[in-house]
C-alpha cells in the first residue's frame, strides 16, 4: 500500500489551512508541549480538519526549526555543511585551537615536531648541464627544549623527488642531523612564541609592530607564526582571528597538504604568480599545514641559470605529529653540530 498516496485521498477535500488557522495551531501546540507530563487532558479524536490543522503546524515549526539549523551550519560550517567563507574557516580554526592544550616540557624534555614537507630543489644533470627542478617531498623533525640554553635538534629525510628526472644521490642524503649547541632564542619557535601574547588585542599590537598594516606582509607573517604555533595552540587560536582580519583572504573550496590530506584552505595572492594557503581539516577545522601554489608559470634565477616551475606547482609543510620527548635521539654518523653566535 502506498501510505502518502492513501493520505492524499483521505484529505482531498480538506481546505488547506489558513495563516490564522496555523497561528492558532502553533499557539496550541507550544501551550501544550509546555504543559507538565502529569497534567494534560487526554486528547479527544481529531476530526480530520483539526487533525490536519495541527499537522500543518507541526510541519511549520519543523520547517523554521530546520531553516535556523541549517543557516547556523551554513555561517558556521557545522556538521553536514562547509563553512560559507574564509573568515568563518578562521573563525572556527580558532575555536577548535583553543580546545586543545599547550605542551609544557619539564625539565629534560623537548617538544617534539614531525612534519612532512614538500620544497623544489634546483640543481643540473651532471653530464648534461640540463637545469633540472624536481619536487622532492621529505619528512622533518625538529627536538625543542624549554630551556634556551639546552641544544635543540633538526632532522631530516628525503622521500622521494617527482617531476624532472634527477640521479637519486642529488636528491636523497639520508638522514640529515643538525644539532645546534648554541644559537640564537630566536631560531627555536618554542622559547620564542612564549613572548607573544595569547589574547587577541595584545597579538595584534605585535602583528603591528612587525608587519606593519599591509596586508600581503601581515599575512605573510601570520602564515610563518601560525606553522610555529603548532607548538602553542592557545596562541593560534589568537593568531587564527588576526588572519580573519586581513583584507583579500578568500576560500578554497578543495585544498590538498603536503602529505595527501584533503582540506579547505583560506587563501591569499601574494603577487609574482603565488597563492599561499592556510589548510584545515574540511571536518574538525583543525590546523593542517600551508602551502604555496603557482598560479601562473614562474622564472627563479639562480647562479646556474633560470628555472621554470609551472603553473599549479606547490610546495609547503604538513603538521603529522606534536608531542614531548624525553630526550634527544641517537644522532646520524654523518650529524653536524653547529655553534652560532648571537
Amino acid at each position: 500500500m502506498d501510505e502518502m498516496a492513501e493520505l492524499d485521498r483521505l484529505w482531498a477535500d480538506t481546505p488547506e489551512a489558513s495563516e490564522r488557522d496555523l497561528a492558532a495551531a502553533r499557539v496550541a501546540l507550544l501551550a501544550r508541549a509546555a504543559a507538565p507530563p502529569g497534567r494534560r487532558a487526554r486528547p479527544r479524536t481529531p476530526t480530520r480538519r483539526r487533525y490536519a490543522f495541527r499537522l500543518a503546524a507541526v510541519g511549520v515549526l519543523a520547517t523554521a526549526l530546520t531553516a535556523v539549523i541549517i543557516a547556523g551550519q551554513v555561517a558556521l560550517g557545522g556538521p553536514g555543511a562547509p563553512a560559507a567563507n574564509a573568515q568563518s574557516v578562521l573563525e572556527l580554526a580558532a575555536r577548535a585551537a583553543a580546545d586543545q592544550r599547550d605542551l609544557v616540557p619539564g625539565p629534560g624534555q623537548y617538544v617534539h615536531t614531525k612534519t612532512r614537507v614538500q620544497r623544489m630543489l634546483y640543481t643540473q644533470d651532471p653530464s648534461t648541464k640540463r637545469l633540472l627542478s624536481p619536487l622532492v617531498t621529505a619528512d622533518e623533525e625538529r627536538w625543542e627544549p624549554a630551556d634556551p640554553d639546552e641544544p635543540w635538534l633538526l632532522r631530516e629525510r628525503a622521500e622521494s623527488a617527482t617531476g624532472d628526472p634527477v640521479p637519486r644521490w642529488l636528491w636523497d642524503k639520508g638522514v640529515e642531523d643538525n644539532l645546534y649547541e648554541s644559537s640564537c632564542p630566536g631560531q627555536r619557535a618554542y622559547v620564542r612564541l612564549g613572548a607573544w601574547p595569547t589574547d587577541v588585542e595584545g597579538a595584534r599590537a605585535k602583528l603591528a609592530a612587525q608587519a606593519g598594516r599591509d596586508p600581503v606582509r601581515r599575512w605573510s607573517e601570520l602564515k610563518q607564526l601560525i606553522a610555529e604555533s603548532v607548538v602553542r595552540p592557545s596562541l593560534s587560536a589568537a593568531l587564527f582571528q588576526l588572519a580573519a582580519e586581513i583584507d583579500g583572504i578568500h576560500l578554497i573550496g578543495d585544498a590538498v597538504d603536503a602529505a595527501g590530506r584533503p582540506g579547505i584552505a583560506v587563501a591569499m595572492d601574494e603577487g609574482g604568480g603565488r597563492r599561499s594557503e592556510l589548510i584545515f581539516d574540511r571536518r574538525t577545522y583543525r590546523y593542517l599545514g600551508e602551502r604555496t601554489v603557482n598560479t601562473r608559470d614562474v622564472a627563479v634565477k639562480t647562479s646556474e641559470g633560470v628555472y621554470t616551475t609551472p603553473k599549479g606547482a606547490a610546495v609547503g609543510t604538513a603538521v603529522l605529529t606534536v608531542d614531548l620527548a624525553t630526550a634527544l635521539p641517537e644522532l646520524s654518523p654523518k650529524a653536524s653540530r653547529l655553534r652560532i653566535p648571537c
